[in-house]
């Protein structure tokens, strides 16, 4: 790979860094990612069946990409109370800290990329890690993160990300997310499609605990 190549991939993932801390294409607002509206209590529901059959209460759970927190309130509600998270917006935690108060203050928030975060995180840290939305938009030179996550999750790893393509849009990155965490000897366990909620290309996948070699 030459040097242009390489300083051009830096930075789209500069891009895609510098667009979901501060969306500014008057998509993606946090304030939205909170409405209560039939969608987004469809997709509340579809997280918690999943939950509710694969996850103990007094599991340490991590969420990826938690904006400002509408699925951690479905589960803290839900009564899940180790709740973790990534997130890269600081605007989208201030929206979490001033309208779910009780659950920005019940969770460990870590701001910022997850490149940068991801192998800070203890392997023994969480039982389960997931993501609803939130890997499509990794491009395709942090799809290491992946492999990082594969390692951390103890007992399960519950995704609700798309297939194939949802929009024409330059920040939707879909793989076949069954093969790779598979090749990182996550075996699938379960996968519920469609996902009342999401749009058609979204599957649910939970994999298990990783296998020794």
């Amino acid at each position: 790979m030459t040097a242009t190549e390489n300083e051009q991939k830096k930075l789209s993932l500069i891009e895609a860094h510098a667009y979901w801390e501060h969306p500014d294409d008057g998509m993606n607002s946090p304030l939205e990612y909170l409405l209560d509206s039939e969608t987004n209590r469809l997709r509340n529901e579809s997280l918690l069946s999943v939950f509710e059959k694969h996850v103990d209460h007094a599991d340490s759970i991590l969420e990826i990409g938690c904006n400002a927190g509408r699925n951690l309130q479905a589960l803290y509600r839900a009564g899940y109370q180790k709740l973790s998270a990534v997130e890269i917006s600081q605007d989208a935690i201030s929206v979490m800290r001033k309208y779910l108060p009780e659950l920005y203050s019940r969770t460990q928030i870590t701001v910022g990329p997850i490149e940068d975060i991801i192998k800070t995180i203890p392997k023994t840290r969480h039982d389960v890690i997931f993501t609803m939305a939130v890997l499509v938009h990794l491009p395709p030179e942090s799809e290491w993160v992946l492999k990082e996550i594969a390692k951390r999750a103890k007992k399960k790893i519950i995704i609700f990300e798309p297939e194939s393509k949802t929009a024409d849009s330059p920040r939707h990155f879909p793989r076949r997310y069954k093969h790779f965490f598979q090749l990182c000897r996550r075996p699938q366990i379960e996968q519920w499609w469609p996902v009342p909620g999401l749009p058609k290309p979204y599957i649910c996948r939970v994999f298990g605990a990783r296998k020794l070699p």
